[in-house]
């Protein structure tokens, strides 16, 4: 696990506020991520949480505070310009091109950055064997499993260094979760700071170094992910269980 240190952090979102048909949905939310971090958001439907990642991706606007990436000030800059910068948002779902190969769709996640593109597919296929072997064939064709493989790939061949993934585990049979998992920890590993969020909350805070609750729009808890599992307020506000419980035998 890394652990927060006394240097600049990897990003920094201070006092950020978001709207949405003049309904506030952050509010006042701030927290620091460091470097080779698996950072995780969970909370309950509406709380926030893809917003926030929305927001850090330069996909939303905030209403007021400020998103910093080792410093310098990203909440003004275009989606581009973020991605640019190393911060690329992942959405749900299987969101491909399913007209177009398996390798169309990569390339086009390393469009910003085409010189690179042999190096980042060799890391795609080091982490996803699955995908080398279908390179040629519809997009559309693949699994559901595959489909969200090649959504999380598609974003790391933009060069991200800081990865936002909405929901990775919508879906996913224990085979792909497994796999997801794994990838997470070589992604680490390699100097990746991942923040995810979704709902699938035992499987992503087992893989989180660091993780938030969001209730209503503000951070209520912080920790790593297994004390966050543990906590008796997380568990009764998300499961309704209560402390006497063993979390292993209701989250999902």
């Amino acid at each position: 696990m890394k652990s927060e240190t006394s240097g600049e952090p990897l990003l920094a979102i201070e006092h950020l506020c978001t709207s949405y048909n003049h309904t506030c949905i952050i509010k006042d939310v701030s927290l620091r991520l460091w470097p080779q971090q698996v950072v995780a958001v969970v909370g309950p439907n509406g709380a926030g949480k893809t917003t926030i990642l929305k927001a850090v991706g330069g996909l939303l606007r905030p209403v007021s505070g400020k998103i910093y990436l080792v410093g310098e000030d990203l909440t003004q800059l275009p989606v581009w310009e973020v991605v640019r910068r190393g911060v690329v948002y992942v959405p749900e779902g299987t969101n491909v091109f399913p007209d177009m190969s398996v390798l169309e769709n990569l390339e086009i996640g390393g469009y910003l950055n085409r010189t690179l593109i042999p190096e980042r597919l060799a890391l795609v296929y080091e982490l996803f064997p699955e995908l080398h072997l279908k390179l040629r064939i519809p997009a559309g064709s693949l699994s559901g499993g595959q489909q969200r493989m090649l959504v999380l790939a598609r974003g790391l061949m933009a060069g991200a260094r800081l990865l936002l993934l909405d929901d990775p585990f919508l879906g996913l049979s224990p085979k792909y979760v497994k796999i997801f998992c794994d990838a997470f920890r070589v992604l680490r590993r390699q100097g990746m700071t991942l923040f995810i969020s979704g709902q699938h909350v035992r499987r992503i805070l087992n893989v989180a170094d660091l993780a938030f609750l969001i209730e209503e729009g503000e951070i209520t808890l912080t920790g790593s992910g297994a004390e966050l599992l543990q906590n008796h307020h997380l568990r009764r506000t998300l499961f309704g269980i209560e402390a006497t419980c063993d979390p292993a035998d209701v989250l999902t």
